[in-house]
């Protein structure tokens, strides 16, 4: 993907290629290699892996979209992530449900601080069951009982990256709050 500033080329490159040491490595693509080979498979000779890490490719993959969000609003002080993160997904994952922007939240939350697969809140509590067999991203099981694919949610970063992206080419604020973040 090549967009606006070799800054942003290098941050949204493929997770495709591979780098040798020494060299200049963008975050984003580093992230992204290590989310292929967690669910199974090798970016660079797309062959499956042999030992694929479905949760910890989960968690970065949230982890990703906290990293994308700071540099979409040029912000990451502290006690705006989820804000952040919540307005990326809802402008960056359509077609989305309502709602499925907190779900999505949520699960960050119950991965990303307690390893677990529950996240409570003031008003309710998230309970969450995870899968991988490319069924809808969000998929509300019971009363407070979700269900989120993990290759669903994988393929809905990647699409919003693209998208992003795009947008940063033609969006001006944006490329102040991409370049903001950058040195960071």
């Amino acid at each position: 993907m090549t967009v606006f500033d070799p800054k942003a080329d290098l941050f949204f490159e493929s997770p495709n290629c591979s780098r040798t040491p020494p060299g200049d490595y963008g975050v984003l693509h580093l992230l992204r290699r290590d989310i292929c080979f967690c669910l199974g498979w090798d970016p660079t000779t797309n062959g499956r892996t042999s030992h694929p890490t479905q949760w910890a490719g989960g968690m970065a993959i949230l982890a990703g979209i906290d990293l994308v969000a700071k540099f979409f609003k040029g912000d990451d002080t502290l006690g705006r992530g989820g804000k952040r993160f919540r307005e990326f997904v809802t402008t960056y994952f359509q077609p989305i449900t309502p709602g499925d922007e907190e779900t999505i939240y949520q699960l960050r939350n119950a991965l990303l601080h307690s390893f677990g697969l529950y996240s409570p809140t003031r008003t309710k509590t998230y309970r969450f069951f995870l899968s991988e067999n490319r069924a809808p991203l969000v998929q509300i099981l019971a009363k407070d009982i979700y269900q989120v694919d993990l290759l669903t949610l994988h393929q809905a970063f990647e699409n919003a990256l693209r998208k992003f992206g795009a947008d940063l080419n033609n969006d001006a604020t944006l490329q102040v709050n991409f370049l903001k973040m950058f040195t960071n």
